[in-house]
């Protein structure tokens, strides 16, 4: 007999977000995500968060696309039409905030997962 182990129960518990009628999953990044979440999230780091304060025009515009970046990469997997276009037509700065805010999250416990050794 077959001994199965179902690693379906190492999946979180789903964790949705309704913008603008869609609804994501940000529960997880997907494997395939990961590092591209990374990249972005890492380049939002290196910004100057003294000049995007200061309204600095060309650190604060930088801000703002790596935001669009993060929440299309991301939402495009469930949500082909979540193109960083679409993002700027349909949604608002707080709303990218919070979203990005989730993402990282779900980035945070993807890396909490990963065993060290």
């Amino acid at each position: 007999m077959a001994e199965v182990r179902d690693l379906d129960v190492l999946r979180p518990v789903p964790h949705i977000v309704r913008l603008a009628g869609q609804e994501i999953d940000v529960s997880f990044i997907p494997t395939g995500l990961t590092f591209d979440i990374d990249r972005i999230v890492s380049a939002m780091a290196k910004l100057n968060t003294k000049k995007v304060t200061a309204s600095d025009p060309e650190e604060t515009l930088k801000a703002f696309d790596l935001s669009v970046e993060l929440c299309s990469t991301f939402c495009q997997w469930q949500h082909k039409e979540m193109t960083n276009e679409w993002f700027r037509q349909n949604t608002n700065a707080q709303q990218l905030g919070a979203l990005g805010e989730e993402i990282r999250s779900a980035l945070m416990r993807a890396y909490e997962g990963i065993d060290p050794n």
